[in-house]
């Protein structure tokens, strides 16, 4: 609760510090200022940038049977 009120007066003020205003502000570079930071007009406008997929895991029952077969219990 904290949090929000203390965006909503940062944003009130228009301080550098809010994120609404941040936000505002990198929707406004152009394409070229977007690329220098490594930021596409896509993620700008959507406020968030898109996240790497995870690597896939190996199950753990995979991984034991290789362990096993390597020190030669099978």
């Amino acid at each position: 609760m904290f949090d929000m009120i203390r965006e909503l007066g940062l944003y009130l003020v228009a301080s550098p510090r809010s994120r609404y205003w941040q936000l505002q502000q990198l929707r406004e570079l152009d394409a070229e200022h977007l690329a220098d930071i490594g930021v596409t007009a896509g993620e700008a406008e959507l406020g968030r940038r898109k996240a790497a997929p995870v690597p896939a895991r190996k199950s753990t029952a995979a991984v034991r049977h290789a362990e096993a077969a390597q020190a030669g219990a099978m």
